[in-house]
């Protein structure tokens, strides 16, 4: 009867913890060097809106550089997310797939105390482009 019960617990506590989404959509700036090799340097500018599986919502600029070679795209961008209230949250965006869109690691690197479950925590991605715009979902499992 008490592992019963304690399998009970256990499967109730997975019911309670639920996952962070995180959704935005936005568009781009892009500066290109295009190489004779057909490879590509760009530098970007993303200016996003997003909302969370918590009722948040706000804006978000991105700053970085993706390189292509062939079909082969390298995202590496830094980006400052600002809520509904002011406040200010910082997230490391790394992404290595194909060109047009892809799956990448959105890592959280500076968070104040209101987002302080997410500090440190790293959550897939996945993100899809239009020309210069993109639409964005990241998920953070809890355990």
């Amino acid at each position: 009867m008490k592992i019963i019960i304690g399998l009970f617990f256990l499967y109730s506590l997975k019911l309670i913890s639920s996952d962070y989404i995180f959704d935005s959509r936005g568009s781009s700036e892009q500066k290109t060097l295009k190489f004779q090799d057909n490879s590509k340097f760009i530098h970007i500018t993303t200016n996003g809106l997003w909302v969370d599986s918590k009722g948040n919502y706000g804006n978000e600029i991105c700053y970085g550089s993706v390189e292509i070679a062939g079909e082969n795209q390298k995202l590496d961008i830094l980006c400052e997310i600002i809520d509904q209230e002011g406040i200010v949250f910082k997230v490391s965006r790394k992404r290595n797939s194909l060109v047009g869109g892809g799956v990448g690691i959105n890592t959280y690197i500076e968070v104040p105390e209101k987002y302080k479950f997410l500090k440190e925590k790293k959550c897939t991605y996945a993100v899809t482009q239009l020309n210069t715009d993109f639409f964005y979902k990241q998920k953070c499992k809890f355990d």
